[in-house]
């Protein structure tokens, strides 16, 4: 139900204010008015820090035991202090509930697919398929220590302790990669006692609910207004840019945008002791962010190195401070600190990077995809808003550098960061591209937003003056015009993204990219067969449904996958190579069966009993060769050479079989499928539309692997794609 959603994310954010608030218990009070609303984000801090260290030899369920203690030290030190007392005034209480009032709306825009769908079970709007990744990683942590890599065997075997699903955990973890993200869901999975599967969606969507108290928190330990904050939380968490991130299950990078603006205020605060913020809680932020994202290092610390290094006063005080707080941070994360290593040195785009960058293109289009008039795969139509919303963002960041408290963090920001994207641009690096521009966006609002007020309290003469710059009063009305007009810029930026993040999903089906009840049930129907599976196979082509069938089976560690895709799951088969009697089926598998063949269906799946009639069934094997869905009309494509079928028998079927293929209506090929382990001498059968191909198979009623061939009849090259439409035995 749409309510469930509402309450995932609701509860998220109790949880980890919860820890957050035990964590700002022990700092002075000061620090802890300006540092309330991003409570929750100091919970995730504390959680990211805290798992990684206990989580050397503990699961997360045990680190969560030994956290809750550290938790209740951490307020009895605060009373012992006398910083209890008053815990909180009536504005940073208010401020908070303004930060989640503004920040809820956004939130709903985040999770607008799962509240569509009334379900907080995961769905995937966009093409990419990370959920699975997080989940799987999250799914292992909650029971195992990061440390613990599984050992997946090429088929199923008791002595493992993986099983398929947890492919991801095993690049994760080996690689090395961030999991500070998956610690905090798996953290609030154990604590809920729900499944990373039904929550991960309502999560992320939380995120976006924790920006703006964020960015109110980094306005104040910034010097600036709470109103900059709040204004600057409306930009980010309302950004297309930023909410189609969640559309494409980007959970880290979410979760690092939620931490980074507050970090850098942390840190800065910590500094300059203004207000003042101890040095160990800034350098826990710090960790909690890099163990979060890493790849945010390349903005976060050349802006960290302007703020020390630009400065005109207090320059080596300010470095000693500096190297003290990265000293600490290292001292109390040394395992995020050695994983981040490893994911700078080690980790590249790969083949990723082959991908196009959304943002490398026409002038007009970028614009327009970065000020949110046009989701990430439109935005082609030159817009007047798009243009001066991007001028009002440039304007603004050219302000924060000429007006701003903080000019050195912005130059060291600006210097590094946009001649980072310059060199991506220039190697069109396109995925690594795209994710540092999306990561860099927000930074670019909360500056836009502090060079704007800087302007105001300019006009009403608030800024500071000195000697050589003495500073005059204008007329009241002009800062309220300016004021005026830059809320209602505030207003038409929130309804043109807000616009754009809703439409990016009108084509999508998200019905077919919901892990639904099905799943579900037929976890049901292998379960009651028993055994873990010892009796079942799986043969579901589609990657979507490849992958959540896996996940919904992870307990079933008996059960076999012939075919599967490589790109998660580190392998193309998990199997054995024999057959099994129950087999579980999804759409774009073909079968030819007697009436009761087919035990269990639903919307999604098939369970056959090969026992209980004769069947042949035929299914896409070598998948890394076969498009990776299933074609509406339940087809299945090739799409590279060395794609191959595997077709089953059911016990003491013999026979030959005819399957049916299709190639284009202008494009006739010669196909020619035959044996992998015994060749035969058939002609290749030319197929134009759609064609039965008859194939001989070995005696037995072993599973056969039958390679497909493909040519033009009069040579050449062309595209040599066939569609696997249906199997018939030879009677």
């Amino acid at each position: 139900m749409m309510l469930e959603v509402v309450l995932l994310v609701a509860v998220a954010w109790a949880l980890l204010a919860l820890a957050g608030v035990a964590v700002l218990a022990a700092v002075p009070p000061t620090a802890r008015a300006a540092l309330l609303p991003a409570a929750p984000l100091v919970g995730a801090a504390f959680l990211v820090v805290g798992l990684h260290a206990t989580g050397i030899v503990l699961p997360v369920r045990w680190g969560l035991v030994v956290l809750a203690v550290v938790a209740v030290a951490l307020v009895a030190v605060g009373s012992r202090r006398g910083c209890l007392r008053p815990f909180a005034d009536r504005a940073s209480l208010g401020w908070t509930a303004a930060a989640v009032a503004v920040g809820a709306p956004l939130a709903g825009i985040a999770a607008a697919p799962s509240l569509a769908l009334g379900d907080g079970r995961v769905v995937s709007p966009a093409g990419s398929h990370d959920a699975f990744w997080y989940v799987s990683v999250s799914r292992w942590l909650q029971s195992h220590s990061i440390l613990d890599v599984p050992d997946i065997p090429a088929a199923p075997a008791a002595a493992a302790d993986g099983v398929l699903a947890d492919g991801p955990t095993v690049s994760s973890l080996t690689a090395p990669l961030r999991v500070g993200q998956e610690l905090v869901q798996a953290a609030l999975n154990t604590v809920t006692g729900t499944a990373p599967t039904d929550t991960f969606s309502p999560w992320i969507a939380a995120w976006v609910l924790l920006v703006p108290g964020g960015c109110l928190a980094a306005a104040v330990l910034m010097g600036l207004s709470r109103w900059v904050g709040l204004a600057a939380g409306v930009l980010i968490a309302g950004s297309a840019v930023l909410v189609q991130q969640v559309y494409s299950q980007n959970a880290a990078s979410v979760l690092g945008i939620a931490l980074v603006l507050p970090v850098l205020g942390c840190v800065v605060a910590a500094l300059d002791r203004r207000p003042p913020v101890p040095l160990l809680l800034a350098a826990l932020m710090l960790s909690g962010v890099v163990g979060t994202y890493t790849e945010y290092a390349p903005f976060l610390a050349p802006a960290l190195a302007g703020a020390v290094l630009l400065r005109r006063q207090g320059l080596g005080r300010t470095v000693a401070r500096a190297a003290a707080l990265l000293g600490l941070a290292i001292a109390i994360a040394p395992l995020v600190w050695w994983r981040a290593l490893g994911t700078i040195l080690g980790v590249r785009g790969g083949a990723a990077d082959a991908w196009p960058s959304p943002f490398l293109a026409r002038p007009q289009i970028v614009i327009n995809r970065l000020v949110g008039a046009g989701p990430l795969s439109g935005g082609f139509d030159l817009s007047l808003i798009a243009l001066a919303l991007g001028a009002l963002v440039f304007v603004g960041m050219v302000l924060a550098v000429v007006l701003g408290p903080q000019r050195g963090m912005w130059l060291g920001l600006l210097a590094v960061g946009l001649a980072f994207l310059a060199y991506l641009s220039v190697q069109r690096l396109g995925y690594t591209h795209r994710r540092a521009v999306e990561i860099a966006v927000p930074l670019a609002l909360f500056m836009c937003a502090a060079g704007w007020a800087a302007l105001v309290d300019r006009l009403r003469g608030r800024h500071p003056a000195s000697a050589d710059r003495p500073v005059g009063r204008l007329a009241p009305a002009l800062p309220m015009a300016v004021t005026a007009a830059l809320l209602a810029c505030l207003v038409v930026w929130t309804g043109v993204n807000v616009r754009s993040s809703l439409a990016s999903d009108d084509d999508v089906d998200l019905a077919g990219r919901h892990v639904d009840e099905a799943y579900a049930e037929a976890q049901g129907w292998v379960e009651e067969i028993g055994d873990d599976g010892e009796a079942v196979s799986v043969l579901v082509p589609d990657f979507f449904e490849q992958h959540w069938i896996a996940m919904a089976l992870a307990d079933e560690k008996a059960v076999e996958y012939p075919a599967v895709r490589a790109d998660y799951f580190r392998t193309e088969s998990f199997w054995s190579g024999g057959a099994d009697r129950f087999w579980l089926v999804g759409d774009g598998v073909q079968v030819d069966a007697d009436e009761g063949v087919v035990v269990e269906t639903n919307a999604r799946f098939r369970l056959l009993d090969l026992e209980q009639g004769e069947a042949v069934v035929a299914a896409p094997y070598r998948l890394g060769s076969w498009y990776p869905l299933v074609l509406p009309d339940s087809d299945t494509a090739t799409i590279a050479d060395g794609a191959g079928i595997l077709v089953l028998r059911s016990p003491g079927g013999d026979g030959d079989v005819s399957l049916a293929v299709r190639a284009g209506p202008d494009t006739p090929l010669l196909v020619r499928l035959e044996p992998e382990t015994a060749p035969t001498e058939l002609e290749p059968v030319q197929v134009t539309g759609a064609t039965d191909v008859q194939v001989t198979l070995p005696a037995g009623d072993s599973p056969v692997i039958l390679d497909v061939d493909t040519a033009l009849p009069g040579g050449g090259t062309a595209p040599m794609s066939i569609e696997l439409e249906g199997i018939h035995r030879e009677r």
